[in-house]
C-alpha cells in the first residue's frame, strides 16, 4: 500500500475518479494518514462520517485484497451493490449464496481479480484457509461496525472474540476497525480482541448539535402510542419507531395505518425480500414510518429522518446513540426522544447507564458526552 504524501494524492484522485467527491473530510484524513503508512487504526466516528471510504479508498491503492468483516448480510449486500456500480470488483460471501456461488467468488479473490471481499466473521474459517492455502496477500483486514465485538462477542457471536487470532492466521495485515460509538473501556476491549496494542485510535466528537435529545415520562401505553401518532401523522421528514419487540412493532404499526400514516414494520422475523422491500419503499419516500426493533439500523443510510423516537427505553446508552444517530444525517434538525415509564425499568435488560438517562432532568446531551467521555 503506498505510504505518505504519494499515498495520500493517489487516495485523493481515487477519491474524486471512483467515487466523486473533491476531498476528503478531517477526520477521515487523521484516520487515512496512519492507514496508508501500514499502521493499524481503530476509528470512533459518527454516523453519517463516511466510514466506509476510509477503506474503500485504501482498497484500490495497488495490488493485494482488502478483507471486509461485516455483521449483516444485507450491510454487506449494499455495499457491494454499490461498489459494482462504480465499476469496483468487489463480492461477499455469505450463507445465501449456494456452494458454486462461493466458489466462483473465492476463484476470483484467489486470481487477484477481486479488489474487496466481503464476508461474515463466521465464514472466516473457511475463508482464512481458502486464502492462504492459495497464497492470496490480504493487503487490509476492515472490521465494519466493531462495536459488535464488545457487544455481541461475549455471548450472541462468540467469533467476534477471536478476531485477533485470524489476524495472526492472516499474516497480521494492518488493520481499520470503525464503529459509530464506542466508551474509552469498549475501544480498549476492541483493541485487545484484534490484537492491535500499537494502533492509531482515532475518535471524533461525539456531539452531533443538529440532535435534540429528550424524554417523556407517561402514564400508559395509550398515552405512549398518542404521543407517537400526534408526532408522526402529519410532520415532515421521515420517522423511526424503535420498539423492543416483533409484536409490538406489528401492533404499533397496524395502528399508525388505521389513522393513514404510512408506516412499515421491519424486524427480523420478516423475509430478507420483505426487509428489503420496505427499505427500498422508506428510501424512495414511498413510507413515511418505519416502526422497527434494533433489526432496523446499521448500514441505512437516509438522510432526512426528522425523528427518531423510542417506545421505551434501549438497553443502554451505545444502543441508543447508534439508533438515534439516524437521525438528520443531512445535517437538520432531528428530535430524538425516549417515551418511558417505571414499569420499563423492570425489564432485566435496561443498564444502569440508560436508567439514569430517562430518570434525569438535566441536560441529556450533557450526560451522552460524558458517557463517551468526552468533556
Amino acid at each position: 500500500m503506498p505510504t505518505g504524501t504519494v499515498g495520500l494524492d493517489a487516495a485523493r484522485a481515487i477519491l474524486s475518479e471512483r467515487f466523486g467527491h473533491t476531498r476528503f473530510r478531517v477526520h477521515q484524513l487523521k484516520v487515512l494518514g496512519p492507514l496508508l503508512a501500514g499502521r493499524s487504526v481503530l476509528a470512533v466516528l459518527p454516523t453519517g462520517a463516511g466510514k466506509s471510504l476510509c477503506y474503500q479508498v485504501p482498497a484500490l491503492l495497488g495490488a493485494g485484497l482488502t478483507l471486509v468483516i461485516s455483521p449483516l448480510i444485507s450491510l454487506m449486500q449494499d455495499q457491494v451493490v454499490a461498489l459494482r456500480r462504480r465499476g469496483i470488483a468487489a463480492a461477499y460471501v455469505n450463507s445465501q449464496l449456494d456452494a458454486q456461488q462461493r466458489r466462483l467468488v473465492l476463484d476470483a479473490a484467489t486470481s487477484g481479480r477481486l479488489a474487496l471481499l466481503y464476508c461474515a466473521p463466521e465464514r472466516l474459517g473457511s475463508l482464512t484457509r481458502r486464502l492462504t492455502g492459495g497464497g492470496t496477500r490480504v493487503k487490509l483486514l476492515a472490521i465494519d461496525e466493531a462495536h459488535c465485538i464488545t457487544e455481541w462477542g461475549n455471548e450472541f457471536r462468540p467469533v467476534y472474540r477471536r478476531l485477533g487470532v485470524f489476524r495472526s492466521l492472516l499474516g497480521w495485515p494492518p488493520t481499520i476497525a470503525l464503529t459509530g460509538s464506542a466508551t474509552p473501556a469498549a475501544r480498549a476491549d476492541m483493541l485487545h480482541v484484534l490484537r492491535m496494542p500499537d494502533a492509531e485510535v482515532v475518535v471524533t466528537s461525539f456531539d452531533r448539535p443538529n440532535l435534540v435529545f429528550g424524554v417523556r415520562r407517561v402514564r400508559d401505553d395509550r398515552e405512549r402510542f398518542a404521543t407517537i401518532r400526534a408526532r408522526v401523522r402529519d410532520a415532515p421528514g421521515a420517522a423511526l419507531i424503535y420498539t423492543p419487540t416483533r409484536r409490538l412493532t406489528e401492533l404499533v404499526t397496524r395502528a399508525l395505518l388505521r389513522t393513514s400514516v404510512r408506516a412499515a414494520p421491519y424486524h427480523a422475523g420478516l423475509s430478507a425480500n420483505t426487509r428489503q422491500r420496505v427499505l427500498r419503499a422508506f428510501l424512495a419516500d414511498q413510507v413515511h414510518v418505519i416502526v422497527a426493533t434494533s433489526a432496523f439500523g446499521m448500514g441505512i443510510d437516509k438522510p432526512d429522518v426528522r425523528q427518531v423516537l423510542h417506545w421505551g427505553p434501549p438497553p443502554t446508552i451505545e444502543a441508543y446513540y447508534q439508533e438515534a444517530g439516524r437521525g438528520g444525517r443531512d445535517g437538520k434538525a432531528s428530535e430524538c426522544l425516549v417515551l418511558w415509564r417505571p414499569e420499563d425499568l423492570a425489564w432485566g435488560n435496561i443498564g444502569p447507564a440508560m436508567r439514569r438517562y430517562v430518570e434525569s432532568r438535566t441536560n441529556h446531551r450533557a450526560m451522552i458526552l460524558e458517557y463517551f467521555g468526552e468533556p
